[in-house]
């Protein structure tokens, strides 16, 4: 994958420039995107997609640098944390009958490429 910061200058540039190559990775993967960029008052949910009849509760995160752990990492427990609040907030206002799950997908810079990673069911709700 190529650069996927190359030119942009701004953090939300550089965020969205992330969350469309994880979009367009996990439809390449049948996926399908319902909601991107969710906001309520309980927090944000980067893309709410279907995985079949699963709807998937997805946070996205891209490290340029994988000292620490990578993307994958930095979906800590206060984030899960918010990630389940706003997801419950979600279902209240746009029921769904299936099973839902909540999905990493992390961006990970080696040397010059990207590579790629999704942590389906990554985490469960406490």
């Amino acid at each position: 994958m190529r650069d996927l910061f190359e030119g942009l200058q701004t953090t939300t540039a550089r965020g969205g420039a992330a969350e469309r190559a994880a979009i367009e990775f996990l439809r390449q993967r049948g996926m399908r995107p319902v909601a991107t960029n969710h906001r309520n008052p309980r927090g944000e949910i980067d893309l709410v997609a279907l995985d079949g009849d699963t709807l998937c509760f997805v946070e996205i995160k891209a490290r340029s640098r994988v000292e620490y752990g990578g993307g994958v990492a930095a979906v800590d427990a206060r984030k899960r944390r918010r990630l389940c609040r706003a997801a419950e907030v979600y279902l209240i206002q746009y029921p769904h009958a299936g099973p839902c799950r909540f999905d990493v997908v992390s961006l990970d810079r080696e040397g010059e490429e990207w590579r790629v990673t999704h942590y389906p069911d990554a985490f469960e709700t406490s």
